[in-house]
Parts: structure tokens; C-alpha cells; sequence
């Protein structure tokens, strides 16, 4: 089904993780955002931009941009997964995770889903 595959311009809502009360959230039960671009990850799966809706601090750094990647092997971008998140206080660069500016990884058990 075309509506299950995550484009961007889709606005999704990043929950959950490792912890019972991930730092990440920043006191939140979750964050809206929209997905901005597609850019290359660290594997062959590309990984996806997405602008927040409201910043988010945490060890010691602020941003409005995240930078997700599928957890688990197989994963594709559909409406919903497990994802790793990465906080940048910067617009990344289209480029491998390995070969641009890296931002901060907040995340390895988060959870997303597409949202109307």
C-alpha cells in the first residue's frame, strides 16, 4: 500500500526508548515532526530528516533536527519502526553518516509512526 510508505512531508510522532523516561524526549511523552528529506545512512537503507516541531536539549546539546535510521536489519521506511536518533543543531549534509558532520546519538530503541 502506497500510504504505508514513509515520503517526505509526512509529519510523524518519535516516542519511546531504552529507558523507562528517555532523556531524549526532554520531559515529553513524545515529538511531532516532519519529515524533511532522505539523505544516506550508514547502510543501504537511506535515513530520514525530520524538523521538530519544538526544540529538544539533551547532553548538552539543542536542536529541532533529527536524523533517524532503521534499527533493525530488513526494516524499510513504512508507517511505523524502530529507529536510532540522532540530534543535530544542524542541517546534515546529504551524505553517508560516515562522511558528514555527525550530531549527537540520543537514541537507540525510539519509536515512530506516521500521524495525520
Amino acid at each position: 500500500m502506497t500510504s504505508d510508505v514513509l515520503r517526505p512531508g509526512d509529519r510523524i510522532e518519535l516516542s519511546g526508548g531504552y529507558d523507562f523516561e528517555p532523556a531524549w524526549l526532554d520531559g515529553r511523552s513524545s515529538l511531532l515532526g516532519k519529515v524533511t528529506s532522505f539523505i544516506p545512512g550508514q547502510n543501504d537503507l537511506p535515513a530520514a530528516v525530520v524538523a521538530l516541531d519544538d526544540p529538544v536539549r539533551v547532553y548538552g546539546i539543542s536542536g529541532s533536527t533529527v536524523v533517524i535510521e532503521q534499527r533493525y536489519v530488513g526494516a524499510t521506511w513504512t508507517a511505523t519502526g524502530v529507529v536510532h536518533v540522532e540530534l543535530c543543531d544542524f542541517e546534515p549534509d546529504p551524505s553517508r553518516w560516515q562522511d558528514r558532520r555527525q550530531g549527537k546519538w540520543v537514541e537507540s530503541h525510539a519509536q515512530y509512526k506516521k500521524v495525520d
